[in-house]
């Protein structure tokens, strides 16, 4: 797999997130799709070894933008760097867009909620009606809410906006034509059980990727009769389509 060194543009703090913006040159990026992402140094340190996967969080005016968690030693390398980083092109399936599906709902749960930020924007784009429910943990997760004007926030706390999940703060939504939603699996779930089968209800999997190109089948993820990659066949699915 091919990596690009890329000159960081911005990175500032969203609460407990990183938001990491650099110039891309290549591609245009589209809602849903992921790049691999690295600390600049290898080969030549091999630290870290591995990338790590993150949704495209924004795009615009050639400006790409990751937003992540400290969660161990790639993400925290990342979280140093001042002046380059390493990345793939685009990579995976993204959201389909509908335009002539009516109004849609969008659900984010704790860093899920990256992919629907440049999500807002394509929707936006394209005149398309929606409407934005966030979940979170507490407060400091939920200060990147503010990147979303007019969602409606949940935490588990209770600290800011409706106290517990993202599907408490949701009316009905089987009312909504398009679904689309990201987060931990069992909060997918629980968005398919709750959306119902009729319409087009689309997931995007949060799965650990050693390779991001399909090789390492580390990323799998359960449909009728078997199992495929998320870095190839998703991470973006129909809802119907996972054996959840």
């Amino acid at each position: 797999m091919k990596f690009h060194t890329v000159e960081i543009e911005e990175r500032r703090e969203l609460g407990a997130y990183t938001l990491l913006s650099y110039r891309w040159p290549g591609e245009k990026v589209e809602p849903g799709r992921f790049v691999m992402a690295r600390a600049a140094g290898c080969p030549v340190t091999l630290d870290p070894f591995l990338a790590r996967p993150f949704s495209f969080y924004d795009f615009e005016d050639g400006v790409a933008s990751l937003l992540f968690e400290v969660r161990g030693r790639g993400t925290a390398l990342l979280d140093r760097a001042t002046e380059t980083i390493e990345v793939t092109a685009p990579l995976g399936r993204g959201f389909e867009i509908d335009v002539s599906g009516g109004r849609a709902a969008l659900l984010g749960g704790g860093i899920g909620v990256a992919p629907l930020k440049i999500l807002v924007r394509e929707l936006a784009a394209r005149g398309i009606a929606h409407d934005v429910f966030l979940g979170f943990l507490d407060n400091r997760t939920a200060a990147v809410a503010a990147d979303f004007p007019g969602a409606t926030v949940a935490t588990m706390d209770g600290s800011a906006g409706t106290h517990g999940t993202v599907l408490d703060a949701a009316p009905d939504l089987t009312a909504y034509p398009t679904v689309y939603a990201c987060g931990p699996n069992a909060m997918l779930a629980a968005v398919k059980d709750a959306a119902g089968p009729e319409g087009l209800r689309q997931l995007s999997v949060e799965e650990r990727m050693g390779c991001g190109n399909g090789s390492c089948n580390g990323c799998v993820v359960p449909v009728d009769g078997g199992y495929v990659r998320s870095c190839v066949e998703g991470p973006v699915f129909r809802a119907e389509a996972l054996a959840w």
